[in-house]
């Protein structure tokens, strides 16, 4: 999975460039936006629609710079949207590409289970004699 970001009318967004992943690490972005608790309330945040940071700085106790922060994190992922509205910046999911992430995600696991075991010899490399 590809990432790019686009800047269309004052929205900026990451596009997904759909790619069959050939690892699980394509895939670290994603989690690793999970987990942090910050990040993990803002998408709860999220969740519930559209918000401008100054309505989540409050209820996190964290500063508007750190929530800014971890929302370009977030957008970087791909999985939040922003757009302006004269001085105020409002974030929301990207439903198609959260959906598209875990689809993806259930695909590969999919994949890889249907697929032989690719080792290079039957014996484990932990077997050995003594």
């Amino acid at each position: 999975m590809m990432n790019r970001k686009t800047d269309t009318e004052g929205e900026m967004s990451v596009v997904n460039e759909s790619v069959k992943p050939d690892s699980i690490a394509a895939f670290v972005p994603f989690f690793k936006a999970f987990c942090n608790p910050t990040r993990a309330q803002i998408i709860e945040f999220l969740l519930g629609g559209e918000r401008c940071v100054c309505e989540m700085t409050g209820p996190l106790d964290q500063s508007q710079p750190l929530v800014s922060h971890h929302l370009a994190f977030l957008r970087d992922a791909g999985l939040v949207r922003m757009r302006s509205e004269g001085a105020r910046t409002y974030y929301s999911m990207d439903w198609e590409r959260f959906d598209g992430d875990v689809k993806g995600f259930l695909d590969y696991l999919d994949r890889r289970r249907r697929e032989s075991p690719t080792l290079s010899s039957p014996r484990s490399a932990c077997a050995s004699r003594a």
